[in-house]
């Protein structure tokens, strides 16, 4: 009897909390972590360096610490490409975070998804990590 309850807890704990995988297209995505960028820069405010993509209209936009940003985006499978990117253009401190955030989309090729989390790729090497949450309903 204890070695049933055993198995049956260990089967739950492993299998029976698997998280719901959120969509790249309409869902807010705010940056995790990334080299060269700290996590102060990063958490300084609730939309600094985010991404939300539009399914409709296959546009990416969002925000750096500083600036915010719009473009095109090509989705092909797990495949992920940015287009030209058009930015406002405030200058801000620490602008050096927005330039290497803006130089690590344009290296993008790739990401995946589990659960709440977005890796974005260049290659086999993950680049950025974003938590996501559902974009709010208009």
């Amino acid at each position: 009897m204890l070695a049933a309850a055993t198995l049956l807890f260990a089967m739950t704990a492993c299998c029976g909390s698997s998280q719901k995988e959120l969509p790249l297209e309409g869902t807010t995505w705010k940056l995790a972590g990334m080299e060269s960028i700290p996590a102060s820069a990063i958490a300084s405010e609730e939309d600094a360096f985010t991404l939300e993509f539009n399914a409709a209209d296959t546009l990416v936009a969002g925000r750096t610490n500083c600036n915010r940003f719009f473009g095109s985006y090509e989705l092909k499978g797990k495949s992920l490409k940015f287009g030209t990117l058009g930015m406002t253009r405030m200058a801000c401190p620490e602008m050096q975070y927005e330039d290497t955030f803006v130089r690590m989309l344009d290296g993008v090729d790739g990401y995946e998804i589990k659960g709440s989390e977005l890796k974005l790729l260049d290659g086999d090497q993950v680049v950025a990590t974003f938590r996501g949450t559902p974009a709010a309903a208009e």
